[in-house]
Formats: structure tokens, sequence, C-alpha cells
């Protein structure tokens, strides 16, 4: 392009006309425009009437030659781009136009296609810009909701595990029975949330451990053991006993994948049969790769839609009885990827629906296998005087209901700080056996109060008095975060009142045997 634009530059038709002072043309070649000797040069151009200027009485020296560039002029014959040079002297003005039309077309449309580049590489960066604030908007949004829902949630499931400890009878052991089911139910969605935004967004991590894989697969069980009786329907597990006792992998999401699946069998089929099996696809060395079949007597999937399956908030079946987000299957291919497994899919409507998984494992190649170590029991240190705990938290409904848990067990007093700065406070007034502090309280967040009671007191009673975190953000960051500030322990909200006891007996335990 560039040495088409130097041929037009250095090799363009040249047309030569003179014009008298009075406009009216005295010689004039046809090489450009088909300009008749005699008629006036005004009528060729509007441009042409600077020439009128061209006087002594205007102060315009009749020796000076003025240089235009890109005049547009046309006839009825042709339209041209033309530079113009201008030549006056004492008798005529000599005109030199030369004809530049193609060198000024490609460089406008070079000039174009950059505009449009850098218009359409604006565009792209305002687009990534907005698709970043967006994806920041969501984290955000859903963090806070997952925060905010799970408070007020934790109370829920709490008040009900106290209501199922009293004297209820039959009607009110139901009522208690759907609504913890319908709480558990809203955690799980709430959980599904977090989890996609988290895939999406990159910061879910596979984390790889030690687990008793048996153990794992009894838990689906005794849990849909009975389910399936409540529905009237036969629920069957069948394992290889040549599968590894203990692997490694990420126990997690192993049981997210696989509960979400067998929940999907149970969601969808109303007769018959689910049965659940796992076999051995392969073990080299120390890695082993498993094999996990679904298969239901269920509605089925229609041919075309097997395909959009694993796509977020798709649902096929819109019987409103039939409850979820469609995030389920969505999340489950996610983590299938990235643990590095294959998921597929075979469904006949009205006869039934085969998921079949592999996932990799890795286990430890000893001759002895080592039994896994139980939980540890913990028990409260024998004490004349009940053990003070502090609670710091702003939600009077979680208040209330640490408060019921813990002095119905008799051996607790409970005290209770809104914020950062009333813990403080409080420690200063008093000694504490245990505190448990809030993430996300006002004033000083649950962090800085703990490295505030960490490092400014010389006290060792106060400075190194057990704290357990607990919040609404349940992921592995946060009890980190926890961990890094100075915290002994984290609960995640909501959290049962068996575990909550344990963490409290533990961390109270652990400090008198110090």
């Amino acid at each position: 392009m560039n040495n088409q634009i130097e041929t037009y530059q250095f090799n363009p038709q040249v047309q030569v006309t003179k014009v008298a002072y009075d406009g009216s043309i005295q010689e004039t070649d046809t090489t450009l425009f088909n300009w008749s000797k005699g008629a006036s040069i005004y009528d060729a151009h509007p441009f042409f009437e600077i020439l009128k200027t061209f006087d002594e009485a205007n102060g315009f020296d009749r020796k000076q030659e003025l240089n235009f560039p890109c005049i547009h002029i046309e006839d009825v014959n042709a339209a041209r781009i033309c530079d113009l040079t201008i030549q006056p002297d004492a008798k005529h003005i000599t005109i030199f136009l030369y004809d530049y039309t193609n060198k000024y077309r490609d460089l406008n449309r070079i000039a174009q296609q950059r505009n449009e580049s850098i218009l359409i590489g604006r565009e792209l960066e305002l687009k990534n810009k907005y698709l970043i604030e967006k994806e920041e908007f969501k984290n955000s949004f859903i963090a806070n909701i997952n925060h905010e829902i799970r408070t007020p949630l934790t109370s829920i499931l709490g008040f009900v595990e106290v209501l199922e400890k009293t004297q209820l009878n039959f009607e009110q052991e139901e009522l208690s029975r759907i609504i913890k089911r319908e709480s558990l139910h809203l955690n799980a969605l709430i959980d599904d949330m977090v989890d996609i935004s988290k895939i999406e967004s990159g910061k879910l991590k596979i984390v790889e451990e030690r687990f008793a894989f048996q153990d794992l697969i009894d838990g689906f069980n005794e849990t849909y053991a009975k389910v399936a009786q409540e529905k009237g329907i036969l629920f069957e597990t069948e394992i290889e006993s040549s599968i590894q006792e203990y692997v490694i992998g990420d126990r997690t999401r192993v049981y997210q994948i696989l509960n979400n699946l067998i929940n999907n069998a149970f969601k969808f089929t109303e007769e018959g049969k689910i049965k659940f099996t796992v076999s051995k696809n392969y073990q080299r060395t120390n890695k082993l790769s498993l094999s996990f079949r679904i298969e239901d007597t269920g509605i089925g999937i229609h041919e075309e839609n097997v395909p959009h399956l694993f796509e977020r908030f798709t649902r096929f079946n819109h019987d409103k009885q039939i409850t979820g987000t469609g995030l389920g299957l969505a999340i489950v291919k996610n983590l299938v990827d990235l643990l590095n497994g294959e998921i597929k899919v075979e469904s006949v409507p009205d006869i039934g629906t085969i998921f079949n998984l592999k996932l990799p494992f890795k286990f430890e190649v000893t001759k002895n296998t080592t039994i896994e170590r139980k939980k540890k029991k913990y028990s409260l240190p024998k004490s004349k005087n009940k053990f003070r705990i502090l609670l710091v938290e702003d939600e009077e409904i979680t208040q209330y209901l640490v408060m019921k848990i813990l002095i119905a067990q008799s051996t607790y007093f409970v005290d209770i700080a809104i914020n950062g700065e009333h813990a403080i406070k409080y420690i200063e007034r008093r000694k504490y056996d245990l505190i448990l502090m809030d993430l996300t309280i006002s004033k000083l967040d649950g962090f800085q109060t703990t490295q505030m009671i960490r490092n400014n007191y010389g006290d060792k009673f106060i400075s190194e008095v057990p704290i357990i975190g607990f919040s609404g953000k349940a992921d592995n960051n946060a009890r980190d975060k926890c961990i890094r500030s100075g915290m002994d322990d984290f609960i995640a909200k909501p959290f049962e009142q068996e575990e909550l006891l344990y963490k409290i007996t533990k961390q109270i335990a652990k400090k008198a045997a110090e």
C-alpha cells in the first residue's frame, strides 16, 4: 500500500490552466477537467473565488506562489481530489492541478482503519473493565448475601435443635423436622452459589488429603437409605472390595460431586430404584482411577437436552414440586474438570438416567494400612466455679442462641460484647476462659480485636486466652485468616450445637493442660 501511495505522490496527472484576473479561462488542457476556454473559473468550483483577492489593492504580491492541498473538485464528468499550486504574474494566474485522488482515498481508508482499530481496542478495554467490575460486584454481593443469610439461618437451625430436645408431641416434631429440612436446603443453596462464584473466579482450590474412602461411601448409604424409605423406592450401594480403605484426594469435593449426583437421582425418581456402584478403573504404582455409576429409574432426559445438562440454571422439568436452582450439575461438571476427571450421561425419557463418573486418586503404598485417628475426646478440667465465656456478637438472635446453648450445660457463665471496643473493655475488667469472636463486628472487627488482645497486654492470662472465631463466610480463607490473626480455632455459621461445644471444650482443656 505504501509503495502504491508513493507512486501516486510522484506520478500524478497534471492539468495546467491559465486564468485572467477577471476569472475568465485563457488557456487550459483537459487532462483532468473539461473546462472551456473563455468560461469563468468561478463556475468550476467555489474554491476559485479566492482568485478575486489576487490584486495589488488587497496587498497581494503577484509574484507569490500559493499551495493548497486536498481540494475536492468535480464537474459533470469527474470528481477528483487535487493539490493546487497557484502562480500569479502581471498578466494572468497559472493554476496547476495535481490529481492525488487515489492517494487521499487510500490515506483516508488507512486512517479510518486505524480509527476503527483504536475504537475497537477501546471498546474491548471498556468491556473488559466492565466485566471485571461486574465480577467483583457479583463476588462481593454473594459474599455479603452469604454472610447475611447464614446469620439468621444459624439461629433458625440452632433453635430447632434446642426445640428438638424439649418434650414435643408428634405434630410439633413433624413441624420441627420440616423447618430443619428446609433450613438445611436453604443452606445448601447458599453453598451452591458460593461454590459456583469461587469456581468462575478461579478461587476454588483443590486440597489433597488422606481420608477413609469406605466411610465416605457408607455415609451415602446411611443418609440416602432413609430418603429412599420415605419415598418408597430402593437404594442400592455396591463397592468393589479391592478398593483401598484409604485414598488421597479432595474429600470435600468428591463428596460434593457424588452427593449432588445422588441427590439429583432421588429428586427425579418417584418409583423403582437408584443404584450407586463404585469400581476400580485402573491402578498403577500409587495412582488409582475409580469409576462411579449412579443409575436411576426416574423421568429421564430428552436427547436434545443432554448437551445442556451441565449448564448453569438449567432445568428441563418445570414441576414446582421439584426444587433447586439449576446449579448442582454445573458445579459437578466444574469440580470434575478441576479434579481432572470425566463425566458422561445416558438417559431415556420415562426409563431413567445413568451418570458415569471417573475420578483420579492416589494411595499410600505400604504393607500395613495405619488406622485413621478418630476425633480426640476432650473433657473440661475440674473446677469449683463455672467457666466464663465472652461472646463478641452484635446479632441479638445469635447472642440468645449461644447463651441458651451454653447456659443449658450448667458449666458456663456468658458475658456479651456487641463490638470490638466493648470486648477490649470487658477483658480488661474480668478474666475469661474463652472468647467466641464474630469476625464482622463493628468498631474493631474480629481480626483487629484479636490482634489487640494478643499484642497489647503483658498479662499472660489476657493475651493467651483461647479465641474461637465464627462467621457466615464459611470457607478456608476465613479459617486461615482467623489462625493468622491469632485465633485458636474457627467455626462456620450455621453450626451444630455439638460442634460448638466440642470446640469450646477442646480449647479450654488444651489451655488448662499447658
